[in-house]
């Protein structure tokens, strides 16, 4: 193949200094990359030349790039920022193509990345936007910065929109479904490029890409026993296939975050590199993926998701119905606020709540039968929001909508 072809005829020498390393192909002038050693500098003239010869094949009759009017960058990093096509139309996320890569960057970096109802908008259109352009052969998602990948939903958005507003959680869920069914049907390979925590709903899309390099600061964690959630988009039904149950258990139970490399030890991700290097590696992975046959590749992608999609279809139809009547509850309620007032919870006092209510689960109908007036119809209490005098007969709470059981 051509990048091959080139890769062979490549030279890569030492610098003067003696410090680091300068590769470039005489065939390509324009492709010029220094790197601390040969294998890494081998990796960004790899990228260089496959991003080239993209550009390349884009060429109009007359030689213009249709998509790209400035040169190649000098390195595989800066790939995203010199001439790509980007999108003016967003506000919480960049929404950049080039050389068939697409990349979307969560840009909250003030609130480690966190996505609004507003957010997971915006990435639904670029992921249709991606998945319908047939010059695109591979997806990155990102977060803006070092800090964070993604810190899940928005915390402040939950705390003063949707706690106790079941039909608020409900519309944000369907956005977030939406979203994530989106990279889905992307119909095409995603890369999750993590750099930074990915916290909760954060990790669910790391979950959710086809791949995934993280640098080797970041942190993995699900927080949703910590401040009274669920899961929503998949993370508890995907983890298992992972990285096992008996892990995944232990993730999701003690809430306690794992390191980079733990996470690749595991299998939660593929490869896990310094952060100066994230972006060649990530443009490694990513020539590897353009050099493919596209139909092949989009089945191939199919069948691998069978046991992904099996309990997604499940989740999509009744996780907005569970998770209203989660942020309906009073654990919602306070671990929310103790997170954004940043202070300690008594996890005990909600322990000690439910030892009563479990002691005398029948009052009701235990004081009508002392009592002259006749008895009242069996009635239920629904666990999440505490509304009471609920008709045996009806399976759902009329306040929140969560299934009494």
């Amino acid at each position: 193949m051509l990048i091959e072809f080139f890769l062979e005829r490549a030279l890569i020498e030492q610098s003067e200094d003696r410090l680091s390393y300068r590769g470039y192909v005489p065939d390509l002038p324009e492709i010029r990359v220094s790197a601390a050693t040969p294998e890494h500098c081998r990796a960004k003239l790899a990228g260089a030349i496959s991003a080239l010869l993209a550009i390349e094949s884009r060429r109009g009759p007359t030689g213009n790039d249709k998509h790209n009017p400035e040169s190649f960058p000098s390195s595989a990093s800066e790939s995203y920022s010199a001439g790509s096509e980007q999108s003016s139309n967003f506000s919480d996320i960049i929404y950049e193509k080039r050389g068939g890569i697409a990349r979307v960057t969560i840009n909250r970096p003030t609130a480690y990345n966190t996505y609004t109802g507003h957010t997971l908008g915006e990435m639904t259109s670029a992921f249709r936007d991606a998945a319908s352009d047939s010059g695109i052969a591979v997806l990155v998602l990102t977060g803006a910065g070092e800090r964070a990948f993604s810190g899940g939903g928005d915390v402040r958005q939950h705390k003063e929109e949707h706690v106790g507003n079941p039909q608020a959680v409900r519309a944000w869920m369907t956005a977030l479904i939406e979203a994530h069914t989106a990279l889905r049907e992307l119909g095409k390979p995603s890369i999750a490029r993590i750099n930074g925590m990915a916290a909760g709903g954060g990790n669910e899309w790391n979950l959710a890409c086809d791949l995934a390099i993280a640098a080797d600061h970041a942190k993995f964690v699900q927080v949703e026993t910590k401040v009274g959630l669920v899961a929503a988009a998949g993370a508890a039904h995907w983890l298992p296939l992972f990285i096992g149950e008996r892990r995944a258990r232990e993730v999701f139970l003690t809430g306690e975050p794992i390191s980079a490399n733990k996470a690749l030890l595991w299998g939660l991700v593929n490869d896990v590199v310094p952060y100066k290097q994230l972006d060649d590696a990530i443009a490694a992975l990513c020539k590897k993926l353009i050099d493919r046959f596209p139909e092949s590749t989009r089945h191939t992608r199919e069948q691998l998701s069978y046991w992904k999609d099996l309990p997604w279809n499940a989740l999509a139809s009744e996780a907005p119905f569970a998770i209203a009547g989660q942020f309906a509850g009073r654990e919602a309620s306070e671990g929310l606020r103790a997170l954004v007032e940043k202070r300690e919870v008594d996890y005990a006092s909600f322990r000690m709540n439910g030892s009563r209510i479990a002691e005398d689960p029948q009052p009701r109908e235990a004081a009508s039968a002392n009592s002259s007036q006749p008895a009242r119809p069996p009635s239920r209490v629904c666990y999440s929001c505490g509304a009471d005098d609920i008709p045996s007969p009806h399976e759902y709470c009329g306040r929140c909508g969560t299934r009494i059981v």
